[in-house]
C-alpha cells in the first residue's frame, strides 16, 4: 500500500507556487536591474567619468537608447541610456586633434560649455575608455546570482516550508 496522504496538500502547494512563479521571476529581475544600475553609477563614479552627473543617472533598465543586453543564466536584463557619448566614455574614441572644444578649466577637470570663448584644443588622437559598464557587468556576473539564489530560496520556503 502507497501512502499519499499528504498528496492533495503537497499538490496545492505545488499550484500556489506555480501561479507565483512568474511574477517572482519577474520581481527578481527588475530588483537585479535596479542593483546593477547602482553597480553601474559606482564605477562612473570609480572612473571619474562625472561632471554634470548627466551620464551618472541616465541610465535605465529598458532603456531604448545606447541599448547593453546582460544574460543572467536565461534571464535578459537590458540596459539603455539616453546620454549619446556614454559608450565613447566606456570604449574610447578617436578624435580630431587640433579641434578647440570651448569650455572651462577648474583645476585639472574640464568642462563643456557650448559657446564658451575659452576652452581647450585637443591634442590626443585616441582618449580610452573606461569601461565602466564591462566592469560592472563583471561584478553583476559574481554578485547577483548569490542574491537571486537567496531570494529563490527564501520563495521556495514560503510553499514548501
Amino acid at each position: 500500500m502507497i501512502e499519499i496522504s499528504g498528496l492533495k496538500e503537497f499538490e496545492q502547494k505545488c499550484s500556489r507556487a506555480s501561479q507565483d512563479l512568474k511574477p517572482f521571476a519577474g520581481e527578481c529581475l527588475q530588483e537585479a536591474g535596479e542593483e546593477f544600475l547602482d553597480i553601474v553609477q559606482d564605477e562612473i563614479m570609480a572612473a571619474g567619468n562625472v561632471d554634470t552627473r548627466l551620464l551618472l543617472s541616465s541610465f535605465s533598465r529598458g532603456g531604448a537608447d545606447n541599448v547593453w543586453e546582460l544574460d543572467f543564466g536565461g534571464l535578459t536584463l537590458t540596459i539603455g541610456t539616453r546620454v549619446k557619448y556614454a559608450a565613447y566614455v566606456n570604449d574610447g574614441h578617436r578624435q580630431t586633434p587640433g579641434r578647440f572644444v570651448p569650455g572651462a578649466w577648474s583645476g585639472d577637470r574640464f568642462t563643456y560649455i557650448p559657446g564658451a570663448k575659452t576652452g581647450m584644443v585637443l591634442k590626443a588622437s585616441f582618449v580610452p575608455g573606461s569601461h565602466y559598464f564591462d566592469k560592472a557587468s563583471a561584478t553583476a556576473e559574481r554578485m547577483l546570482p548569490k542574491v537571486i539564489e537567496a531570494k529563490l530560496q527564501a520563495w521556495l520556503q514560503r510553499y514548501f516550508g
